[in-house]
């Protein structure tokens, strides 16, 4: 199936519930949640911001860390950033940890001075990046890790002094971060005594396994000169385990810069993940060259990763539109291996086999479809093309009203940091379901295995159960392909 099949404006809403008429009383629309950790390193209670994406969930995969310094400052902007590149797949899935300041910001992000002798006088309590690198590191990494369901991909994110942390970190506790991004850092601090270090650093040979992505804005003088000398030692050091990137923003100033830099150094850290051309990866290697492609990924990110289905189904397509059908079979078939509970695997596969002849399997794999999609209207009318007589309403399976009630329930969910509350109720001895402003009330129709059809709306709902076949979620799909999850109320 190639494109949507329906795309009901009801259904629309739900990826975009902003449209929806203004309320009397409205609902807050949360981001993020503040915390509190006591620190032995520091001696002081310190607060950190979480963010975390809607569909982040303690049983999918884990997730990738942001730690964002200077956290009380941009944890609003750059949440918006990750949310928007996450729903489009430019990065993988990935939650923020943002570190507020707790009154000394100078103290905790700049490193011991050891040649400006002015500064030192002027700033005696500057200089504990040591102490904040080690609460990071010892502390609050840790503790993320043990309430979170993370992986091991670590990503640093400093600003100004912030960006003077991060080349600190990147230069004392390589291994700690898979990669950083640096936003106008302040090399010019104690006398660019940093970039001596980091000389000093390289000389060492160090085995680096990081990117590093730094910028600058119209800015000059020894800040813009530091960064311009450390951008050359990295050319200099370069190699397939680091890399690095620097940009100057000539129309961002020192406050605007932030932005941008998140932004676009979030697109080159993953450009790998995301700029994948799987028809050049098959057309020299064949299904080999993509998974030997994404076992590297897998490796840098620290956790498996697979094609999206999307993505090889449109890679079978293009081999079936090039008369390459026994290939483009491979690959559907490899699809419905990967996302055996996708009624678009076996439709796209129906539609290969019906192109090549082999019609009984062509209705075999509709069939196969429309029992997780009862209102897939393409197979439906494939069917009737190959004179294959189906009748949706046979398929309904009757079900007394107290085998019914085990799905009764609210259910709820998130999308684009909006809460959908979905009410499933028993009416009349029928399944009923409906969510405010967005699914009128309408019927459940049964076709068996968990697997319902919203009537009015031609919406598929298929129903999670746990090992006592207790019920503990709804998927509802909404596209060809994208589905919402809300989870059932205990």
């Amino acid at each position: 199936m190639k494109t949507s099949l329906q795309f009901i404006v009801i259904l629309c809403l739900l990826m975009n519930i902003q449209f929806c008429p203004a309320q009397e009383n409205g609902k807050e629309i949360v981001i993020g949640k503040t915390y509190s950790i006591h620190s032995e390193i520091l001696n002081e209670d310190r607060p950190y911001i979480v963010y975390t994406p809607d569909n982040y969930s303690e049983d999918k995969d884990p997730i990738s860390v942001m730690y964002l310094l200077d956290g009380d400052g941009h944890f609003h902007h750059t949440s918006g950033i990750v949310s928007y590149l996450q729903d489009r797949r430019r990065i993988p899935n990935m939650m923020i940890v943002a570190i507020p300041n707790t009154g000394n910001r100078t103290r905790d992000l700049t490193p011991k001075i050891e040649l400006d002798e002015e500064t030192r006088n002027n700033m005696p309590s500057a200089g504990g990046a040591d102490n904040m690198l080690e609460f990071i590191s010892s502390e609050l990494i840790p503790h993320i890790n043990k309430n979170y369901n993370t992986n091991d991909y670590k990503l640093l994110v400093g600003h100004s002094l912030g960006g003077l942390f991060a080349v600190y970190t990147l230069l004392t506790k390589p291994e700690l971060f898979d990669s950083y991004i640096a936003i106008s850092p302040s090399m010019q601090w104690d006398k660019q005594n940093l970039y001596l270090k980091a000389q000093e650093f390289f000389n060492g040979e160090p085995e680096l396994d990081a990117y590093f992505y730094m910028t600058m804005g119209n800015e000059d003088g020894d800040r813009l000169g530091g960064a311009m000398k450390l951008a050359a030692l990295f050319e200099e050091n370069k190699s397939d385990q680091f890399g690095w990137d620097f940009k100057v923003m000539k129309e961002e100033t020192h406050g605007t810069i932030p932005h941008r830099s998140t932004y676009y150094g979030l697109e080159k850290i993953f450009k790998d993940w995301y700029q994948v051309d799987l028809s050049e990866l098959y057309a020299q290697e064949g299904m080999e060259g993509i998974e030997t492609y994404y076992a590297g990924i897998s490796k840098k990110l620290g956790y498996e990763i697979e094609p999206y289905e999307e993505d090889l189904n449109n890679l079978g397509y293009q081999l079936l539109q090039s008369d390459q059908q026994e290939r483009a079979i491979e690959i559907f078939d490899i699809n419905v291996q990967r996302n055996p509970s996708s009624a678009n695997v076996y439709d796209s596969r129906g539609e290969a086999y019906k192109e090549m002849g082999e019609k009984e399997k062509s209705i075999d794999d509709y069939l196969k479809s429309l029992k997780l999609n009862p209102g897939n209207q393409n197979a439906i009318d494939m069917l009737k093309s190959m004179d294959h007589q189906y009748d949706q309403d046979k398929l309904i399976k009757k079900m007394k009203p107290k085998e019914l009630l085990k799905y009764v329930g609210n259910y709820r969910a998130k999308n684009s940091g909006n809460d959908i509350l979905l009410i499933i109720e028993s009416v009349d001895g029928a399944l009923k379901a409906h969510a405010e402003n967005i699914l009128p009330l309408q019927e459940l129709v049964p076709y068996g295995n968990n697997v319902f059809l919203a009537k009015e709306a031609n919406l598929p709902m298929i129903f999670g159960v746990d090992k006592k076949n207790k019920v503990i979620k709804v998927s509802v799909q909404i596209g060809i392909i994208d589905t919402l999850t809300a989870v059932k109320d205990n």
